[in-house]
């Protein structure tokens, strides 16, 4: 997540949190939130029988059903029914009392809309006279889940504002039902086209960095079984399956994916690091500034006390590759990266060969070390890490994407969201020149903005640059990943493909999440989005860089090229 007035008001609160939270106290001691803030929703009464949740069937609007898969948005798209308001609304959306007026608004409909149409970006040079084309591999782009324990003490939900949008989500209690859902759409693009070859993922998988999240995030993309609660055992609508808080069977991410971390896994809320005062405060009892009560109706926000859980406990890096590591062969690969002798000096980094003597992926952990939500890259990593990692690849003579959270963007020199500059940390500007000056480097895949954005990085002194390519959150709206495509165009060129594609529904909590998302964005209470053309659907030519042409070359590869066919509904 980038940088809100959410962050920025968690600033004023850092010492607050750094001791512990507001104290001790009983149910009655809520504490207040800072000023400036809007409230989430008060605690309502503990209700003592009768179901504390809605059947998803009575949230729907009459004659709803799933619309047809499509194999990506070149078909179809997701079109609100409504307009998105001026201003914001003053209800947030996370409560009942918001989501029923907004839904009588029409918002959260959708109805099937038109294709949006591909683009070809010629920015870095290179000839569009195409030879015989080849398809060189065919993987995913997935970023920012942030799947989260809505229940734990970590949580700021009384932070959320028009403002400070995402912390907390009318939608982020059914986030494991659309990572399957995406799962399973993924599967059915296979049967359209062609297996994936990998998938990546560029961070902010979870929320508040706990042990709870990353093993949900882990087990609903290897497939396993999901039990989505913490603290007691919530359920809030009698019977099983019909509630988020009921166990489910996910579908397995259909291909091996990689992981890289965002700063939202490696800190607390995404700001703070895990020091012993933040798990400290993540495994009380005391929600000092807002979570989800599964024992009050719709879930509604409580500053009291809230039950204990050993599973929310906040992760190191270590503790992340460690749970990483402790995985199945299938989907795979064992570690999503990390191979078992990770070197963690630099960060949670690592080179991992997606396709074996032709495409190299490097997964660059950009988080910063003193915490906050914005990158920060130190000039020893870059040193004595990335630059040995780029000068390996163009000896080995493949060709390599760069996978990391931040864009060079969001990546700065100052210490948290508000501390001290280091000398010794490199302004993002110059990393984009140190990068774009190994010819070897095509793209550089990235998230935490949650929006889709593609530029382009030009190199100097011969080189052309590289492609950077943002894939906009599965949380926020219009909740996307991308489907990408390395040709060979047979002209001493590359094309890298990248198509949006959307979710396929098949289940009633499934369409919940999407609606609940688009009310979000259409009240002023979600994140905003591209809809240029130059920023979606793309076709991205690049030189071949002559230090991989022989493995070009070599690579097995199929004439049929998914993007321009199957993709494209043909």
């Amino acid at each position: 997540m980038r940088v809100t007035g959410t962050c920025l008001l968690v600033v004023g609160l850092g010492l607050l949190l750094a001791c512990g939270g507001g104290g001790g106290g009983g149910e009655d001691d809520a504490g207040t939130a800072p000023d400036g803030a809007m409230d989430a929703g008060m605690d309502a009464p503990m209700a003592d029988a009768g179901p504390l949740w809605r059947a998803c069937e009575e949230t729907e609007p009459a004659g709803t059903s799933s619309l047809p898969f499509v194999p990506s948005t070149l078909v179809a798209t997701i079109a609100p029914m409504e307009a998105s308001l001026a201003e914001p609304g003053e209800l947030n959306p996370v409560t009942l009392e918001g989501e029923l007026a907004y839904a009588a608004m029409g918002f959260g409909e959708y109805a099937a809309g038109p294709g949006q149409p591909r683009v070809q970006r010629t920015d870095l040079g290179g000839e569009t006279a195409f030879g015989a084309r080849r398809s060189l591999t065919f993987f995913t782009h997935l970023a920012d889940s942030q799947l989260v324990d809505d229940e734990s003490p970590a949580r700021i939900a009384n932070l959320d504002s028009p403002e400070g949008s995402g912390a907390i989500r009318a939608q982020e209690a059914y986030v494991p039902r659309a990572l399957s859902a995406m799962a399973r759409t993924l599967g059915q693009v296979e049967e359209a086209a062609r297996p994936l070859d990998f998938g990546v993922v560029s961070g902010d998988c979870t929320d508040n960095g706990q042990l709870n999240e990353l093993r949900w995030f882990i087990d609903t993309l290897d497939g396993r079984t999901v039990d989505y609660d913490s603290g007691e055992d919530d359920d809030p609508l009698p019977g099983p399956d019909n509630d988020p808080k009921d166990p489910f069977d996910a579908v397995a991410f259909p291909a091996p994916w990689l992981f890289v971390p965002g700063n939202h896994d490696v800190e607390v809320v995404g700001i703070f690091p895990p020091t012993m005062a933040q798990i400290d405060r993540a495994l009380g009892t005391r929600a000092t500034l807002g979570a989800r009560d599964y024992r009050r109706p719709h879930g509604a926000i409580t500053r009291g006390t809230v039950p204990a859980d050993p599973m929310r406990l906040p992760l190191q890096r270590e503790e992340i590759v460690a749970e990483l590591r402790d995985s199945p062969a299938t989907p795979g690969p064992v570690g999503h990266g990390y191979p078992e002798d990770a070197d963690l000096t630099h960060g949670a980094s690592y080179v991992y060969d997606a396709v074996p003597g032709l495409l190299r992926i490097v997964g660059f952990d950009t988080n910063d070390l003193t915490g906050g939500s914005i990158g920060m890259v130190l000039r020893s990593t870059v040193e004595e890490w990335l630059e040995p990692a780029l000068a390996q690849a163009e000896e080995d003579g493949v060709l390599v994407i760069l996978a990391s959270h931040h864009s060079t963007l969001e990546i700065d020199t100052v210490e948290g969201e508000a501390g001290d500059v280091r000398e010794d940390a490199v302004p993002g500007a110059e990393l984009e020149a140190i990068v774009a000056a190994h010819p070897q480097v095509i793209a550089w895949m990235v998230g935490h903005e949650h929006f889709n954005r593609v530029r382009a990085i030009p190199g100097a002194e011969g080189t052309p640059g590289y492609w950077e390519i943002m894939t906009s959150s599965l949380v926020d709206w219009p909740q996307q990943m991308r489907l990408m495509e390395l040709v060979d165009n047979g002209n001493g060129t590359l094309s890298l493909f990248a198509t949006l594609l959307d979710y396929a529904t098949e289940s009633c909590m499934e369409r919940r999440y999407r609606r609940l998302g688009l009310m979000e964005f259409q009240s002023g209470w979600g994140d905003s989005y591209s809809d240029d053309p130059n920023d979606l659907n793309v076709e991205l030519v690049v030189p071949t860089p002559a230090s991989a042409a022989d493995a070009v070359a070599a690579a097995s590869a199929g004439a049929r090229i998914e993007s321009l066919t199957s993709l494209a509904g043909e």
